[in-house]
């Protein structure tokens, strides 16, 4: 250890690069890691990590690298197989990501990360059944995290299958708490079931922290345009257009609700009709 400096040793540079990764401060974490990977090159777990935070940073194939590495020395590493998937999965190479969460499954028949891995990449590609199935499947190898039930009630919504969505919502907040993304969808499933009041209760209700998400704001916007009250939607659209232009210009120009104001000239200039 230097005299005026703490020393660089493993055990320092892991838990910097744990808190890093809380921060959501990924690319110092990498560096960290590969500190440690220098002193302990065939340290499975800071092997798995570094491959957590590239994903995060959309460098998948340094991803598959690293997870190569890691199953060069364990083929049984579930964790490598999962993180290689969902790199290959983004990377658009479906058939091998489906091969890795096999994989994955191969190892460990109750791994329920690679049935959930595996659903989410079939419901990308609107295969609902099929994710509906695997998503079951990981809930039932795992019931305590709320994640999984978030993306069953999303799957059965765009299955429309909006009651039996809402009552996973509604569960799940029972069973882990009010959360965020859990209200957000209550919302979005009452708004397709055409409870547009009750909707814009519920998203207005999210809190001033959460009013400047601009799927919220699109959301109130679209309920209210679904009402008939189009000079509250259109101000809410503009709201929601100043914070994501692209986005938002495209999901208004092909969602059906806003039909009406496609002669309207203040929609027509909002979404570059």
């Amino acid at each position: 250890m230097g005299l005026f400096g703490r020393g660089e040793d493993s055990k320092y540079l892991m838990r910097r690069a744990v808190s890093f990764m809380k921060k959501s401060q990924h690319k110092k974490a990498v560096g960290d890691f590969k500190k440690i990977l220098k002193q302990e090159p065939k340290n499975e777990i800071v092997l798995h990590q570094i491959g957590v935070a590239l994903n995060e940073l959309k460098k998948y194939t340094d991803t598959i690298t690293y997870m190569d590495r890691l199953l060069g020395i364990n083929p049984r590493s579930t964790a490598a197989y999962n993180n290689k998937g969902k790199a290959l999965a983004e990377m658009g190479n479906l058939d091998s990501a489906i091969k890795c969460y096999d994989d994955a499954v191969a190892v460990d028949s109750r791994n329920y990360e690679a049935y959930f891995n595996k659903g989410v990449l079939f419901a990308k590609i609107q295969d609902y059944d099929t994710s509906l199935e695997l998503i079951r499947k990981s809930i039932s190898l795992n019931k305590k995290n709320p994640v999984l039930l978030l993306h069953l009630g999303i799957v059965l919504g765009k299955m429309k299958k909006n009651q039996e969505a809402l009552k996973v919502f509604e569960s799940a907040e029972h069973q882990f708490g009010t959360h965020p993304d859990f209200t957000f969808q209550r919302g979005i499933q009452l708004a397709e079931m055409g409870e547009h009041k009750k909707a814009i209760k519920i998203f207005e209700n999210m809190g001033e922290s959460h009013m400047d998400n601009v799927n919220i704001i699109y959301a109130i916007s679209r309920s209210w345009a679904a009402l008939g009250q189009y000079d509250t939607a259109l101000d809410m659209l503009k709201k929601a257009v100043s914070k994501s232009p692209k986005v938002i210009r495209a999901w208004a120009k092909d969602e059906d609700i806003f039909n009406p104001l496609h002669e309207n000239e203040t929609f027509r200039h909002l979404v570059k009709m």
